[in-house]
Protein backbone atom coordinates (compact mmCIF):
# COMPACT_ATOMS: atom_id res chain seq x y z
CA UNK A 1 0.00 0.00 0.00
CA UNK A 2 2.90 2.34 0.75
CA UNK A 3 4.31 1.90 -2.75
CA UNK A 4 0.88 2.62 -4.22
CA UNK A 5 0.62 5.78 -2.10
CA UNK A 6 4.05 6.99 -3.24
CA UNK A 7 3.02 6.19 -6.82
CA UNK A 8 -0.24 8.16 -6.38
CA UNK A 9 1.51 11.25 -4.97
CA UNK A 10 3.42 11.63 -8.22
CA UNK A 11 0.15 12.27 -10.09
CA UNK A 12 -0.73 15.07 -7.69
CA UNK A 13 2.54 16.98 -7.74
CA UNK A 14 4.76 15.69 -10.54
CA UNK A 15 2.82 14.23 -13.49
CA UNK A 16 5.99 13.99 -15.60
CA UNK A 17 7.59 11.70 -13.01
CA UNK A 18 4.29 9.81 -12.79
CA UNK A 19 4.48 9.22 -16.53
CA UNK A 20 7.97 7.74 -16.16
CA UNK A 21 6.80 5.61 -13.22
CA UNK A 22 3.97 4.18 -15.36
CA UNK A 23 6.57 2.45 -17.54
CA UNK A 24 8.16 0.57 -14.64
CA UNK A 25 7.57 -3.08 -13.82
CA UNK A 26 5.31 -2.70 -10.76
CA UNK A 27 3.31 0.25 -12.11
CA UNK A 28 0.20 -1.72 -13.08
CA UNK A 29 -0.08 -3.35 -9.66
CA UNK A 30 0.34 0.01 -7.89
CA UNK A 31 -2.29 1.60 -10.13
CA UNK A 32 -4.76 -1.21 -9.42
CA UNK A 33 -4.23 -0.96 -5.63
CA UNK A 34 -4.64 2.80 -5.76
CA UNK A 35 -7.74 2.59 -7.94
CA UNK A 36 -9.33 -0.08 -5.70
CA UNK A 37 -8.83 2.14 -2.65
CA UNK A 38 -10.32 5.16 -4.42
CA UNK A 39 -13.25 3.05 -5.65
CA UNK A 40 -13.98 2.01 -2.07
CA UNK A 41 -13.77 5.68 -1.02
CA UNK A 42 -16.17 6.71 -3.78
CA UNK A 43 -18.69 4.01 -2.85
CA UNK A 44 -18.46 5.02 0.81
CA UNK A 45 -19.21 8.65 -0.06
CA UNK A 46 -22.16 7.54 -2.19
CA UNK A 47 -23.50 5.41 0.67
CA UNK A 48 -23.08 8.10 3.35
CA UNK A 49 -24.22 10.83 0.92
CA UNK A 50 -22.59 13.76 2.78
CA UNK A 51 -23.46 16.25 0.03
CA UNK A 52 -27.18 15.56 -0.06
CA UNK A 53 -27.91 19.28 0.25
CA UNK A 54 -27.02 19.58 -3.46
CA UNK A 55 -30.30 17.87 -4.37
CA UNK A 56 -32.15 16.15 -1.50
CA UNK A 57 -34.54 14.35 -3.88
CA UNK A 58 -32.02 12.95 -6.33
CA UNK A 59 -29.02 11.35 -4.56
CA UNK A 60 -29.07 7.82 -3.21
CA UNK A 61 -29.39 7.01 0.48
CA UNK A 62 -27.88 4.41 2.77
CA UNK A 63 -31.14 2.45 2.73
CA UNK A 64 -30.18 0.39 -0.31
CA UNK A 65 -29.32 -3.28 0.12
CA UNK A 66 -25.92 -4.92 -0.32
CA UNK A 67 -27.17 -6.31 -3.64
CA UNK A 68 -27.70 -2.80 -4.95
CA UNK A 69 -24.17 -1.74 -4.05
CA UNK A 70 -22.86 -4.91 -5.67
CA UNK A 71 -24.53 -3.84 -8.93
CA UNK A 72 -22.87 -0.45 -8.62
CA UNK A 73 -19.54 -2.19 -8.03
CA UNK A 74 -20.02 -4.26 -11.21
CA UNK A 75 -20.73 -1.15 -13.27
CA UNK A 76 -17.61 0.69 -12.02
CA UNK A 77 -14.96 -1.39 -13.87
CA UNK A 78 -17.18 -1.60 -16.97
CA UNK A 79 -17.44 2.19 -17.22
CA UNK A 80 -13.78 2.66 -16.30
CA UNK A 81 -12.72 0.18 -18.97
CA UNK A 82 -14.86 1.80 -21.67
CA UNK A 83 -13.71 5.28 -20.68
CA UNK A 84 -10.06 4.19 -20.77
CA UNK A 85 -10.48 2.48 -24.16
CA UNK A 86 -12.14 5.56 -25.64
CA UNK A 87 -9.53 7.93 -24.21
CA UNK A 88 -6.59 5.84 -25.46
CA UNK A 89 -8.11 5.69 -28.97
CA UNK A 90 -8.73 9.46 -29.00
CA UNK A 91 -5.15 10.07 -27.82
CA UNK A 92 -3.83 7.96 -30.68
CA UNK A 93 -6.14 9.76 -33.15
CA UNK A 94 -4.98 13.19 -31.99
CA UNK A 95 -1.31 12.25 -31.78
CA UNK A 96 -0.48 13.63 -35.23
CA UNK A 97 -2.10 15.19 -38.29
CA UNK A 98 -3.78 18.57 -38.75
CA UNK A 99 -5.02 19.50 -35.27
CA UNK A 100 -8.20 21.47 -36.25
CA UNK A 101 -9.49 18.50 -38.28
CA UNK A 102 -8.55 15.91 -35.66
CA UNK A 103 -10.04 17.99 -32.83
CA UNK A 104 -13.29 18.64 -34.73
CA UNK A 105 -13.81 14.99 -35.63
CA UNK A 106 -13.04 13.93 -32.04
CA UNK A 107 -15.53 16.46 -30.68
CA UNK A 108 -18.29 15.40 -33.07
CA UNK A 109 -17.69 11.72 -32.34
CA UNK A 110 -17.77 12.39 -28.59
CA UNK A 111 -21.12 14.18 -28.83
CA UNK A 112 -22.95 11.43 -30.74
CA UNK A 113 -24.02 9.22 -27.75
CA UNK A 114 -25.54 12.19 -25.94
CA UNK A 115 -27.26 13.44 -29.09
CA UNK A 116 -28.77 10.00 -29.72
CA UNK A 117 -30.06 9.87 -26.14
CA UNK A 118 -31.65 13.33 -26.47
CA UNK A 119 -33.36 12.39 -29.74
CA UNK A 120 -34.65 9.19 -28.17
CA UNK A 121 -36.22 11.20 -25.34
CA UNK A 122 -38.00 13.66 -27.65
CA UNK A 123 -41.80 13.13 -27.53
CA UNK A 124 -41.91 13.52 -31.33
CA UNK A 125 -39.46 10.64 -31.93
CA UNK A 126 -40.97 7.95 -34.17
CA UNK A 127 -37.90 5.69 -34.38
CA UNK A 128 -37.91 2.67 -32.10
CA UNK A 129 -35.45 1.56 -29.43
CA UNK A 130 -33.60 -0.88 -31.71
CA UNK A 131 -32.66 1.88 -34.16
CA UNK A 132 -30.85 3.86 -31.45
CA UNK A 133 -29.06 0.78 -30.14
CA UNK A 134 -27.89 0.05 -33.69
CA UNK A 135 -26.75 3.67 -34.03
CA UNK A 136 -24.66 3.28 -30.86
CA UNK A 137 -23.08 0.12 -32.28
CA UNK A 138 -22.20 2.00 -35.48
CA UNK A 139 -20.79 4.85 -33.36
CA UNK A 140 -18.58 2.43 -31.41
CA UNK A 141 -17.45 0.47 -34.50
CA UNK A 142 -14.31 2.60 -35.21
CA UNK A 143 -12.94 1.69 -31.76
CA UNK A 144 -12.02 -1.84 -32.92
CA UNK A 145 -9.79 -1.00 -35.93
CA UNK A 146 -8.32 2.09 -34.28
CA UNK A 147 -7.44 0.25 -31.07
CA UNK A 148 -5.62 -2.51 -32.96
CA UNK A 149 -3.11 -0.09 -34.43
CA UNK A 150 -1.94 1.08 -30.97
CA UNK A 151 1.27 -0.53 -29.73
CA UNK A 152 1.07 -2.68 -26.58
CA UNK A 153 3.59 -0.42 -24.80
CA UNK A 154 1.38 2.61 -25.43
CA UNK A 155 -1.71 0.74 -24.24
CA UNK A 156 0.00 -0.15 -20.96
CA UNK A 157 1.61 3.23 -20.36
CA UNK A 158 -1.44 5.34 -21.15
CA UNK A 159 -3.86 2.94 -19.46
CA UNK A 160 -1.82 2.83 -16.24
CA UNK A 161 -1.49 6.62 -16.24
CA UNK A 162 -5.26 7.05 -16.62
CA UNK A 163 -5.82 4.62 -13.72
CA UNK A 164 -3.39 6.57 -11.58
CA UNK A 165 -5.10 9.87 -12.39
CA UNK A 166 -8.06 8.69 -10.35
CA UNK A 167 -6.12 9.88 -7.28
CA UNK A 168 -6.98 13.46 -8.26
CA UNK A 169 -10.65 12.52 -8.43
CA UNK A 170 -10.32 11.05 -4.94
CA UNK A 171 -8.77 14.27 -3.63
CA UNK A 172 -11.60 16.16 -5.32
CA UNK A 173 -14.20 14.10 -3.44
CA UNK A 174 -12.48 14.81 -0.14
CA UNK A 175 -12.08 18.52 -0.98
CA UNK A 176 -15.78 18.78 -1.82
CA UNK A 177 -16.55 17.93 1.82
CA UNK A 178 -15.35 21.45 2.66
CA UNK A 179 -18.65 22.72 1.25
CA UNK A 180 -20.67 20.83 3.87
CA UNK A 181 -20.53 23.51 6.61
CA UNK A 182 -21.38 26.19 4.03
CA UNK A 183 -24.08 24.10 2.36
CA UNK A 184 -23.28 26.11 -0.74
CA UNK A 185 -23.82 24.75 -4.25
CA UNK A 186 -21.66 27.57 -5.63
CA UNK A 187 -18.75 26.59 -3.37
CA UNK A 188 -19.16 22.95 -4.42
CA UNK A 189 -19.00 23.72 -8.13
CA UNK A 190 -16.09 26.11 -7.61
CA UNK A 191 -14.10 23.28 -6.03
CA UNK A 192 -15.21 20.87 -8.76
CA UNK A 193 -14.12 23.33 -11.45
CA UNK A 194 -10.74 23.77 -9.81
CA UNK A 195 -10.25 20.01 -9.57
CA UNK A 196 -11.21 19.58 -13.23
CA UNK A 197 -8.63 22.19 -14.25
CA UNK A 198 -6.00 20.50 -12.10
CA UNK A 199 -6.91 17.11 -13.58
CA UNK A 200 -6.58 18.37 -17.17
CA UNK A 201 -3.24 20.09 -16.51
CA UNK A 202 -1.74 17.03 -14.83
CA UNK A 203 -3.17 14.65 -17.44
CA UNK A 204 -1.95 16.81 -20.31
CA UNK A 205 1.55 17.11 -18.84
CA UNK A 206 1.97 13.41 -18.13
CA UNK A 207 0.29 11.97 -21.21
CA UNK A 208 2.23 14.24 -23.56
CA UNK A 209 5.34 12.49 -22.26
CA UNK A 210 3.98 8.94 -22.55
CA UNK A 211 2.14 9.38 -25.86
CA UNK A 212 4.88 11.56 -27.40
CA UNK A 213 2.54 14.39 -28.37
CA UNK A 214 2.05 18.05 -27.50
CA UNK A 215 0.41 19.02 -24.22
CA UNK A 216 -2.42 20.77 -26.09
CA UNK A 217 -3.27 17.59 -28.01
CA UNK A 218 -3.17 15.42 -24.89
CA UNK A 219 -5.39 17.85 -22.94
CA UNK A 220 -7.95 17.80 -25.77
CA UNK A 221 -7.84 14.00 -25.91
CA UNK A 222 -8.38 13.66 -22.15
CA UNK A 223 -11.20 16.22 -22.23
CA UNK A 224 -13.08 14.42 -25.02
CA UNK A 225 -12.51 11.03 -23.39
CA UNK A 226 -13.71 12.38 -20.05
CA UNK A 227 -16.80 13.85 -21.70
CA UNK A 228 -17.77 10.50 -23.20
CA UNK A 229 -17.07 8.78 -19.88
CA UNK A 230 -19.40 11.18 -18.06
CA UNK A 231 -22.09 10.72 -20.73
CA UNK A 232 -22.02 6.91 -20.75
CA UNK A 233 -24.02 6.30 -17.52
CA UNK A 234 -26.83 8.61 -18.69
CA UNK A 235 -26.85 6.97 -22.13
CA UNK A 236 -26.95 3.50 -20.54
CA UNK A 237 -29.92 4.58 -18.42
CA UNK A 238 -31.84 6.15 -21.34
CA UNK A 239 -31.52 2.92 -23.33
CA UNK A 240 -32.64 0.74 -20.39
CA UNK A 241 -29.22 -0.75 -19.68
CA UNK A 242 -28.71 0.87 -16.26
CA UNK A 243 -31.29 1.22 -13.42
CA UNK A 244 -32.20 4.75 -12.36
CA UNK A 245 -30.90 4.32 -8.81
CA UNK A 246 -27.52 3.15 -10.08
CA UNK A 247 -27.37 6.16 -12.37
CA UNK A 248 -27.88 8.43 -9.34
CA UNK A 249 -24.74 7.01 -7.76
CA UNK A 250 -22.63 8.02 -10.76
CA UNK A 251 -24.27 11.43 -11.06
CA UNK A 252 -24.33 12.39 -7.39
CA UNK A 253 -22.03 9.92 -5.65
Amino acid sequence: MRRAWEFGKLFLFSPSKAADACLKKDAFRNALVLNAFLLALSLFFSWVNPLKFLDPNAPVTAAHSAGFWLRVLVWEPVLLGLSTLITVVIIDWLRDGWLPFKAMTSMLWSLIPGILALFYLLPTTTLNHKFFILALVVWAFPLAPLSRRIARKDWLGIGIFLLGMSVIQGVGEIASLATMPLRSIHAFYTIQGGMLLWFLICAGTGLSRIARMSTARSVLAVFFGMFVGITLPAVAYVFDMMPKEVLKVFLFG
